[in-house]
């Protein structure tokens, strides 16, 4: 029988099929390169992953800090590091931390005028943060170093320096912590027992709402729609007096 080739019945098709998987299988693994390579930076949740400097730290500002101005102005130089806009989940916005007016050791009694009747005030308002299941606010993340972050612990008196690292919706963090300012226990909707004695300075809520208006109206509206309105009296400083208490 020599000299009579032999091929089993179907070997075109089997040939095609091997021809056929072994182009499956290289496509497949093509893809799950291309899988790979686009992830690599990424966590489990496609998280991007960001290092931390040794001596380093992530700082969230979600009010007067995301003001560039205001910010180096507690730094005391130019700031050069990243920055990135950011979710801060489990947490809600409000006009509810409140500063008593401070003057040294003099007495000052402070006042508005509501069209012609002197309101008297004993502080200003500014904004605060509380834990909230399900809530989440934009914000701005900085790099600091250890040492420029004590000087934020003591720009943010009445706050306290609260551990987030976990909570950010856009990164894992590698190497360091991420930090916010939430300020010190008080009723979350504002009804402080003194309530109506305090007020919101304009030119304040006017730096805020500019340095959000600055990054873009995509970061304003977000703003605007996961932060409580204020139930303090909104006053320009050109309507307050100071006295000194006789």
């Amino acid at each position: 029988m020599g000299g009579i080739g032999f091929e089993p019945e179907g070997g075109d098709s089997m040939k095609k099929s091997d021809s056929l998987s072994a182009s499956s299988l290289g496509m497949l693994l093509f893809i799950l390169i291309l899988f790979l390579s686009s992830t690599s930076g990424f966590g489990a949740k496609g998280k991007s992953t960001m290092e931390i400097p040794e001596g380093s730290a992530g700082m969230i500002a979600y009010g007067s800090l995301i003001s560039l101005k205001s910010m180096e102005q507690t730094l005391g130089h130019k700031y050069e590091g990243p920055i990135h806009q950011v979710h801060l989940m489990g947490y809600e916005r409000a006009w509810t931390c409140v500063r008593p007016i401070s003057a040294g050791l003099q007495k000052i009694d402070a006042f508005f005028l509501s069209g012609t009747e002197r309101v008297p005030f004993t502080g200003a308002v500014e904004l605060n943060i509380y834990p909230k299941d399900k809530a989440r606010i934009n914000g701005i993340l900085f790099m600091v170093t250890d040492e420029e972050l004590a000087r934020f612990d003591n720009r943010e008196r009445g706050y306290r320096r609260v551990d987030v690292t976990d909570r950010i919706e856009e990164f894992d963090f590698r190497g360091g912590k991420v930090y916010v300012y939430e300020g010190l226990p008080a009723p979350p909707d504002g009804s402080l027992p003194d309530k109506g004695t305090y007020i919101l300075i304009k030119e304040f809520l006017d730096m805020v709402a500019g340095a959000c208006d600055a990054i873009g109206k995509k970061f304003r509206d977000e703003f605007d729609s996961s932060t409580r309105p204020c139930a303090y009296p909104v006053v320009p400083y050109d309507k307050i007096t100071w006295e000194k208490t006789k």
